[in-house]
């Protein structure tokens, strides 16, 4: 989705979150285009409810996994 919010200053993008009811329909197999877009926009979590804190440079590098990646710094 489009940033807003804390996110716009650090990237264009931010994850599209939808709450677990929008996932479960998301997920169904007859889905068309206009009901995932509906779906994408009417179910996704709201920005703030999203917490913003400064991680290290390796999350930007694919090679690296784990937990510690998410460590605020």
């Amino acid at each position: 989705a489009a940033a807003d919010k804390g996110l716009v200053d650090i990237h264009d993008r931010r994850p599209l979150v939808l709450s677990p009811e929008a996932a479960r329909e998301w997920m169904r197999q007859d889905i068309g285009g206009k009901e995932a877009a509906e779906i994408a926009a009417d179910g996704s979590v709201p920005a703030e409810k999203f917490i913003w804190h400064a991680v290290t440079r390796a999350v930007g590098n694919v090679k690296h996994q784990g937990s510690e990646l998410i460590q605020p710094i």
